[in-house]
């Protein structure tokens, strides 16, 4: 049983062969979903064994929530996608010959517990991928999470595809084996990253003092180019310790983050992608729509 990372959920790998399941994939946004979310299924058929995700698609969930292959359950209640990969849900999947899994912490820790028939590979591993994919939602990261989360993101910003595919097929393989002794050689590429991923996230804090409360509970950051996702991921954080809301507009894209979990973002109109705390969008008026409406939104939050 192998495992294919997903990058990006709207642009996913040809249907593997055999029995699959998916782990911790949303569905596409937008017209990609159609376009490249429904094929993809259609592909794999009845070789779909189970696929597991906690990202919210209005038009995706309705569709397949009553099918009992999918376990969608909505981020404001599963804080990250390995507490739903339980012995009893591998178990019920029956035979499984690949994995499809997002790239990124968790899920790459929801493919290792697939593969460990539900066992964690550390008795930490679920409450450390909740305190990676939901920041400021009172969970704890462990050490050896820091330096795994900080390396898998300095691997997905820096190094070239075939690199950052080969060290994450290396950890899994390892964190499924031998969770408690990685290869040394493993060990030091992991140190490396993390300690790279520190100079990454400098600019972050630059950044966040640009930062402009547009609407009331509202800081915004706008820059003219893509940041690069582990930038974004910091500056957002810092964000969202200091207002209801963080924004940051790059160019045409529009990123909104929240650690409150009384606020849905995807109650404010535009917001079309994404989960309950962490939504994006292209748009052509430098976001200054959506950032209204997330005014709103905090406003009504503290009227009621």
């Amino acid at each position: 049983m192998g495992v294919v990372f997903v990058e990006q959920p709207g642009n996913l790998p040809p249907a593997p062969e055999g029995r699959v399941a998916v782990v911790d994939v949303a569905f596409a946004a937008g017209d990609a979903f159609e376009r490249v979310t429904v094929p993809f299924l259609e592909a794999l058929g009845d070789r779909l064994a189970v696929w597991v995700d906690h990202h919210e698609h209005p038009i995706g969930w309705a569709r397949y929530r009553d099918d009992p292959r999918f376990v969608l359950v909505p981020n404001r209640d599963a804080h990250a996608c390995p507490e739903l990969v339980t012995e009893e849900l591998v178990a019920r999947s029956g035979r499984v010959d690949q994995v499809v899994a997002h790239a990124d912490f968790d899920g790459l820790l929801s493919a290792v517990k697939f593969l460990r028939k539900g066992v964690p590979p550390w008795p930490e591993a679920d409450e450390d991928a909740r305190a990676a994919d939901s920041p400021g939602r009172g969970h704890s990261l462990s050490g050896r999470a820091r330096i795994y989360v900080a390396a898998l993101d300095e691997a997905a910003a820096t190094l070239r595809s075939k690199q950052r595919e080969a060290f994450r097929q290396d950890l899994a393989a390892a964190l499924v084996q031998s969770p408690q002794t990685l290869p040394p050689a493993l060990e030091a590429r992991l140190a490396a990253l993390a300690h790279a991923h520190e100079e990454t996230l400098a600019p972050a804090e630059d950044l966040a003092r640009s930062a402009r409360e547009e609407v009331k509970g509202v800081l915004v950051v706008r820059v003219p180019k893509d940041l690069g996702r582990p930038v974004k991921k910091a500056l957002l954080s810092r964000l969202e310790g200091r207002a209801a809301v963080g924004v940051v507009v790059e160019g045409r894209a529009v990123t909104a983050a929240t650690f409150r979990e009384d606020l849905d973002l995807a109650e404010v109109p535009g917001l079309g992608a994404g989960r309950s705390d962490y939504r994006f969008a292209q748009v052509d008026d430098g976001g200054r729509a959506i950032v209204e409406g997330l005014g709103r939104l905090v406003s009504e939050r503290a009227g009621g």
